[in-house]
């Protein structure tokens, strides 16, 4: 997806529902499981493209682990906070983890569809799911 546009990739979906994240953007779903997520971070409208629903549908279930929570809700925390989200750094000085092992963890939270991040672009993580 990343030499397409918005309107090449989005064109001709249905869209299922929409949701709202407390403030802080917007999630519309299609029928075929991509989710377009538009959140204003810093004061700068940003639009992020993925398929949480299917990568978190091919993890070992639809719900995140007690670890993998506290890592959804210290980065959607810390983006309500500071109006950005968090770096690695920031999650790895929160946590007392090495800076692998948030690595390690930003990749299974990536790959199980809980969060989306523009790769090569430093602190674009987005929690696509809601907590409880």
């Amino acid at each position: 997806m990343t030499n397409k546009s918005l309107t090449q990739v989005l064109h001709g979906k249905e869209i299922s529902r929409t949701s709202a994240k407390e403030g802080r953007g917007l999630n519309i779903h299609f029928t075929d499981g991509l989710v377009l997520a538009i959140e204003s971070v810093a004061g700068v409208i940003v639009a992020t493209v993925g398929q949480p629903a299917r990568f978190a549908a091919k993890g070992a279930g639809a719900h995140p682990t007690k670890r993998q929570t506290e890592y959804l809700a210290f980065i959607a925390k810390y983006t309500d906070r500071f109006g950005r989200p968090s770096a690695e750094s920031d999650i790895g000085m929160h946590f007392l983890v090495s800076a692998p092992s948030v690595n390690h963890m930003m990749q299974t939270l990536e790959r199980r569809g809980f969060v989306t991040r523009r790769q090569g672009v430093a602190r674009s993580v987005r929690v696509c799911i809601e907590l409880p």
